[in-house]
């Protein structure tokens, strides 16, 4: 148990040193990040918050759970230039804290693979730099692992619910980043009867 939770400190405080200096270092990056920035200030001045704007136009080209969580975050926080930036790198280590609990259902007896595996997605370069973007992937892929996390416990215990869970998982995960989610979640959903141990 202590060893879990030096890992967990570890991760957090290396995910946290890579933010700050990032949203420290880096201004966002045009066209995406900049062009996504613009469509929750356009909400934000505009007063759109269930459709996103752009420019006074409606901008469909992505979903709008994103854009959502910049303009809730003005209104906890006030309107900074940090909160934006945050919220996909939050995603980014919800993910990683995922990863590890996915490990642990499919390996109980294993702590080390649950310690190991989100650090091991933290190592990777493309993981890494893309946690510091303010783009849809960091929530994509959690809402992803959240709902294979809720189809494995399923499998392992039988419990029908779980399956509640993962349609709102999925669901979510449209309003992220649109149906692409189903490429990843569908083949471990359907293919199930393959994989379940008994």
């Amino acid at each position: 148990m202590a060893a879990t939770i030096r890992s967990f400190n570890f991760l957090v405080l290396l995910w946290g040193m890579v933010v700050v200096v990032a949203l420290i270092v880096r201004q966002p990056l045009p066209v995406d990040e900049t062009r996504y920035l613009a469509v929750a200030w356009d909400m934000w001045l505009e007063n759109h918050y269930l459709v996103p704007y752009l420019n006074g136009e409606p901008y469909s080209h992505k979903p709008p759970l994103l854009f959502w969580l910049m303009t809730a975050g003005w209104h906890l926080f006030g309107v900074n230039d940090w909160w934006p930036r945050l919220v996909a790198p939050l995603f980014g280590l919800g993910t990683m804290i995922l990863t590890g609990h996915l490990a642990t259902i499919l390996w109980p007896g294993r702590t080390d693979v649950a310690r190991t595996a989100p650090l091991l997605m933290f190592g990777a370069l493309f993981w890494t730099v893309f946690t510091t973007l303010t783009m849809f992937d960091m929530m994509f892929a959690f809402f992803t692992v959240a709902a294979l996390i809720a189809v494995v416990t399923v499998a392992r215990t039988g419990k029908m619910r779980g399956f509640v869970l993962a349609g709102v998982m999925v669901g979510i995960g449209v309003l992220a980043k649109g149906p692409a989610i189903l490429l990843h979640y569908l083949p471990v959903a359907l293919t199930a009867p393959l994989w379940i141990p008994h």
